[in-house]
């Protein structure tokens, strides 16, 4: 995980053709998806841009300071504007400095909006079905019906180009660079490319075979089990009935536990995860460890903590529910695993689990840092202010003094809970 700090110097460059309707783009479209937050930072930085053609770098120090935003919030932010294509950011190392080099792109057309099932569905989830409608219909254009003949002049009526001629022929030959639209892919963990290039080379399946609902099921499967592309279209293949009509030709449940069984955990298998355990929980500390809850998927994580070795189905059917009933994000889900089986002794209480699902959804949690930060406020401190209240717990208290103090001394820090499993 790459740690932002505010000495830390960017530059901002416009590398499409922005116009002023992209604001309303912006502020109608993605507003929804990305939030105020991330809406601020891309106008701030379109801002910037111009700015920095004058001043070439800035400071975060000084940009976040006019935003009275913290670098945490400015980060979990642009996270999200790089996720729907408005930003590209790279980062350079320079004699022991950080300089990022962000790159802000114009948003789709409403028409490129709609027509992608990621955004359009996204915009659902965030406004509802009706309110999503009535926001497309904003953007519908009704072609009046022609009246008379057309007797608009060609191009060639009024040119009469010679395409034999050298001006013709230098504009042909020519190539260059230049500013054009957006190009920006929304960022997904399951790419529908190479699924449907590796169903393609196994079957005569066709893309359009598939629901949206279908689709959105599998990929959301697929990323719970931390299964690949190719893997997943093996699989889809072998459930998929022609003879059913569209939307029930995939026969979900056996997808779901197809994905769970497809792993193998070998001997050696078991040896390697071990190792990534050992690096990802313990030497390089909280930041790596929520960078692997960030990427990891919940089957990967439980395998972790459990040094390698295959997830039971009952657990494996627990992390779906919690996806599936709760609508909780893979880093979330991951959080939630580790806390629980810290303190119900290692077992992944199903009770415990749905409590605390409930609680994260309701708060609409989505990051693994936030939903440590929850727990560790709402349900650590709580239990140790209860156990302090027990009068059995106060005698252990009074035993292990210096223990408790080494404690109280430890919640000062952040997620230190998590920090020490």
């Amino acid at each position: 995980m790459v740690i932002l700090s505010e000495k830390d110097m960017f530059e901002v460059k416009v590398s499409t053709l922005l116009a002023d309707y992209d604001r309303d783009t912006i502020t109608n479209l993605y507003q929804p998806i990305i939030g105020y937050i991330a809406l601020a930072i891309y106008f701030s930085f379109w801002s910037e841009a111009r700015n920095q053609k004058v001043l070439s770098y800035s400071s975060h120090e000084q940009f976040l300071a006019r935003m009275k935003m913290s670098p945490g919030t400015f980060t979990e932010a642009r996270k999200v504007l790089e996720a729907v294509g408005l930003v590209k950011t790279r980062l350079e190392k320079v004699n022991g400095f950080s300089i990022y080099h962000y790159e802000i792109l114009a948003p789709k057309t409403p028409k490129g909006f709609f027509n992608d099932t990621l955004l359009y569905g996204l915009l659902i989830q965030a406004l509802g079905d009706f309110e999503a409608q009535r926001i497309k219909r904003v953007y519908e254009v009704h072609e009046a019906e022609p009246v008379g003949e057309d007797v608009s002049s060609s191009f060639n009526d009024v040119f009469h180009p010679d395409f034999e001629d050298a001006a013709f022929m230098k504009a042909s030959g020519e190539s260059s660079a230049l500013a054009g639209r957006n190009k920006g892919k929304v960022s997904t963990e399951f790419v529908y490319e190479e699924f449907f290039a590796a169903l393609k080379s196994e079957s005569q399946i066709a893309e359009t075979a598939f629901s949206k609902k279908e689709m959105k099921e599998i990929e959301r499967l697929a990323t719970l089990y931390g299964i690949s592309e190719t893997v997943a279209a093996h699989v889809v293949i072998n459930c998929y009935d022609p003879e059913k009509e569209k939307g029930k030709r995939v026969d979900l449940k056996q997808v779901n536990e197809d994905f769970k069984n497809e792993v193998t955990y070998s001997k050696a298998s078991r040896k390697s995860n071990a190792r990534n355990k050992n690096k990802v929980m313990g030497d390089d500390g909280l930041a790596a460890k929520i960078k692997f809850f960030e990427v990891a998927s919940p089957k990967d994580v439980l395998s972790a903590l459990q040094n390698g070795t295959k997830p039971a189905k009952a657990d494996l059917n627990i992390i779906d529910m919690l996806s599936k009933d709760y609508n909780l994000p893979n880093p979330v889900i991951n959080v939630l695993i580790d806390f629980v089986l810290q303190m119900n002794n290692n077992v992944l209480s199903k009770y415990s689990a749905e409590k605390i699902a409930a609680s994260l959804s309701r708060e609409k949690i989505e990051t693994a840092i936030d939903a440590m930060e929850y727990l560790r406020e709402n349900y650590v401190k709580e239990n140790k202010k209860a156990r302090r209240k027990s009068p059995k717990v106060e005698e252990e208290v009074e035993v292990t003094s210096s223990s408790e103090t080494e404690t109280n001394e430890e919640d000062d820090e952040l997620l230190d809970f998590f920090k020490d499993r």
